[in-house]
């Protein structure tokens, strides 16, 4: 194997450790702490959850996990292959027009006085051409201050590739994506985000030596968000957190629903290649959406003695608005 080849090997494996390295560490401010979207009295008895806040910040949050694409809508060839180290940057959408608005984040992570600002991303990506103008992709992501890490899959079919003579030469080239991100690390949920994607780029040679391909296209994201029980919490003065649940309390983080959101995004970018080496650099941009907060007769947060605890009717309208994200990354395709 040549040696620039070997070194740029090493230096993902170096990479790889690094993130482990992260992963391991105590730097929890984007762990997610939704407990703090449950409001319960001083005896724990009577509880009500924020639903419309909760999922507009699971929303917000997931977004900054959303697979990326990162590669233009052409596939490698039957035997070619990509390896490459990438980031994302995804500024926290912390503002709003009400004090309950902007404190959603200091709620939904972490230290309740902190605000996160951005959430960082790192990422190893791997991807393979098979025949028939198909790619398998896969990555291993990191959520930088938090143990939270995705587990990614994709497969993309490129539809013109093979069949571009003649006039059908100046065609740009087409592809349809299919892509799946397990987020592991956080006891209080269970989160998968599911998207589609649809993308057109076409290349330009650039004096015989570099490869300039621009990318364009379109992403639906499915976010599924199942809650897992939580034993009650009460915050103190120092925000360290105490478990200790009252006699005759019955209620869990359940009680914030299972949604299944649904969010599109538009994404451009371009690669640039010289010999064996690829620089990529993405920009996504989240499309704001609402929807009805989907909240079951039996919330199950209640008091024993109630099994009707009423929801305020204002929590049932959720709506996130326009984020962005900046993605870049460096690779060896060969």
């Amino acid at each position: 194997m040549d040696r620039s080849v070997t070194s740029f090997f090493l230096a993902i494996c170096f990479g790889m450790a690094i993130m482990v390295a992260a992963a391991t560490s105590q730097a929890n401010k984007l762990d997610l702490t939704i407990g703090r979207f449950i409001e319960c009295d001083p005896t724990g008895q009577q509880c009500k959850a924020d639903n419309a806040t909760y999922e507009r910040f699971m929303a917000e949050y997931a977004f900054g996990l959303s697979p990326k694409l990162m590669a233009p809508a052409s596939t490698l060839g039957y035997s070619g292959f990509y390896m490459g180290l990438e980031g994302s940057l995804t500024p926290t959408p912390d503002g709003g027009d009400t004090e309950a608005e902007r404190k959603r984040w200091h709620d939904g992570v972490g230290p309740a006085d902190e605000s996160p600002g951005v959430m960082f991303v790192p990422s190893v990506h791997v991807r393979k051409g098979l025949p028939w103008s198909m790619e398998l992709g896969g990555t291993i992501n990191y959520l930088a201050e938090s143990e939270l890490v995705g587990l990614g899959a994709d497969v993309k079919w490129s539809i013109f590739e093979g069949y571009r003579h003649g006039f059908r030469g100046v065609l740009p080239d087409v592809a349809a994506r299919g892509s799946v991100v397990r987020v592991l690390g956080q006891s209080d949920i269970d989160m998968t985000i599911i998207g589609v994607d649809a993308s057109m780029s076409y290349p330009f040679g650039i004096g015989g030596m570099l490869s300039l391909t621009p990318y364009v296209g379109w992403q639906y994201l499915w976010t599924l968000i199942r809650t897992e029980p939580l034993t009650y919490r009460e915050d103190l003065d120092d925000d360290s957190v105490v478990f200790h649940p009252p006699e005759g309390t019955n209620w869990d983080t359940t009680g914030l629903s299972g949604p299944n959101l649904e969010r599109m995004k538009l994404f451009l970018g371009f690669v640039l290649q010289y010999e064996l080496l690829v620089i990529t650099i993405q920009v996504d941009w989240g499309l704001a959406t609402d929807w009805e907060t989907a909240v079951e007769d039996d919330p199950r947060i209640y008091d024993p003695d109630d099994d009707n605890l009423s929801i305020d009717p204002e929590q049932l309208q959720t709506e996130v608005g326009h984020q962005i994200q900046i993605n870049g990354g460096v690779g060896m395709q060969f």
